[in-house]
């Protein structure tokens, strides 16, 4: 029988053990405060702006009162001795508040041993708390080859595994946040590919390469075979396109814990307001049948770009992301059809609208154009005002940089100005 003393010992040897290792202190959790810079260095994955535009979207939609900006510092090819050489210039040149790094994928090919690639993260956590950001640690992506845990495709996305393994533990060490996509989506991706033979990666985005206009800059993706049914994450093997992107985005997110509340309102079918919650619903009203209303939002929900919405087919967890709630009691049961400023957004019965229906998954319409414009802001931003900014800071030239940074400063604005809601009248009637 074992002895309570000695239990009770063993049980404060291991707290302390936990503390004093940082393991019980490391948390995943990132809250942005007012006026944050988040300076997002990495590979190509990184330079093909979409699931670093994609997390910013979320970031400046859910937090509309805290004027977040991002920056972009990914260059093809990278590894952390890259961005160690290239770090003064490219990424504390932004003056930051947060750090991420987003590394593995080119690093792996020193081999089985994540030794080296330790040393150069350690050496860029150095450089990050030198100048007073905030570190996060983002673990590489997988290889969208069909591997899944013991059955490996390629030695590329099974040694992504220990150089995985090795960065967690370092963030637990020095109390880093961490974010560890590689393992769910290994398991998400494996499963989902839809071809027994992924194609060749494509030539890696070049660095500095701007998106071509209306979306973010990405690898030509090679001819591929027909899809076996399953949804296509685009792209190539290593650089996904927007579908794979959105999941690697929501992985990085959840992960660190964001606020998943954007608003909620309950209504009656007679046009009464019951609740309403980080909204405020005006001109409520009902007649011969139809609901309408006007609903202003003190924030977004996170914009989907409409073209990727398969993402949230083969990752249903997207949509909680975004809790965006309309409740309407006392329908007669029915389909009904939604319009929001005067174009169809949905059908949903009544039974989901007396549930309370998420509308995260509207893609259509005003909320769906709504995404599309603060999208094409952010790939402007992110391309060649990101690329002027730092090409200018690499040559030290004093006039190009402050050009850059007006060009930045007022594009800001027009960002900002998406990113706050406006008021937006419903209207829900019986299917005819």
């Amino acid at each position: 029988m074992n002895n309570p003393i000695r239990l009770l010992v063993r049980s404060a040897l291991l707290i302390a053990v936990s503390v004093f290792s940082g393991g019980a202190l490391a948390d995943t959790a990132l809250t942005p405060k007012a006026n944050d810079i988040w300076v997002m260095a990495g590979d190509s994955i990184t330079a093909q702006r979409q699931h670093s535009n994609f997390i910013e979207t979320f970031y400046r939609t859910r937090h509309p009162e805290l004027n977040l900006q991002f920056r972009n510092s990914g260059i093809g090819g990278n590894r952390t001795g890259s961005i160690l050489a290239r770090f003064d210039y490219d990424v504390a040149a932004w003056k930051p508040t947060i750090v991420s790094i987003e590394l593995g994928m080119n690093d792996v090919s020193a081999g089985d041993d994540p030794a080296g690639y330790i040393k150069g993260m350690r050496d860029l956590l150095k450089r990050i708390r030198d100048i007073k950001a905030t570190p996060v640690f983002i673990s590489s992506s997988p290889v969208n080859d069909g591997s899944l845990p013991g059955n490996w495709k390629s030695d590329r996305c099974r040694r992504i595994d220990p150089y995985t393994v090795a960065l967690k533990k370092l963030a637990e060490e020095e109390g880093v946040a961490f974010v560890d996509q590689y393992h769910p989506l290994l398991e998400m991706w494996g499963k989902n590919n839809p071809q027994e033979d992924a194609p060749a990666p494509a030539a890696a985005p070049a660095a500095n390469v701007p998106p071509a206009a209306g979306g973010p800059a990405a690898a030509k993706p090679p001819v591929k075979k027909p899809s076996t049914g399953k949804i296509p994450l685009g792209g190539d093997a290593v650089h996904p396109g927007p579908v794979g992107q959105y999941t690697m985005a929501a992985t990085i997110l959840a992960s660190l814990k964001v606020d998943r509340d954007v608003s909620s309102a309950t209504l009656k079918a007679d046009g009464s307001v019951v609740d309403a919650r980080r909204c405020k619903i005006t001109d409520a009203a009902a007649n011969n049948g139809k609901l309408s209303f006007t609903r202003l939002d003190e924030r977004l929900p996170w914009p989907v770009d409409p073209k990727a919405k398969t993402a949230v087919d083969l990752m249903p967890s997207i949509a909680d992301l975004s809790q965006y709630l309309l409740t309407v009691k006392d329908l007669p049961s029915g389909k009904y059809d939604v319009t929001i400023e005067g174009k169809p957004a949905a059908t949903v019965t009544a039974e989901q609208l007396a549930a309370g229906w998420n509308m995260s998954t509207v893609f259509e319409g005003a909320i769906g154009e709504r995404s599309t414009k603060v999208l094409g802001l952010l790939s402007t931003l992110q391309g060649k005002l990101n690329n002027d900014w730092r090409a200018a800071s690499k040559e030290k030239n004093v006039e190009k940089l402050a050009a850059a940074q007006k060009a930045i400063d007022e594009l800001e604005q027009q960002i900002q100005a998406a990113c706050k809601p406006a008021a937006l009248k419903f209207e829900i009637q019986p299917v005819k």
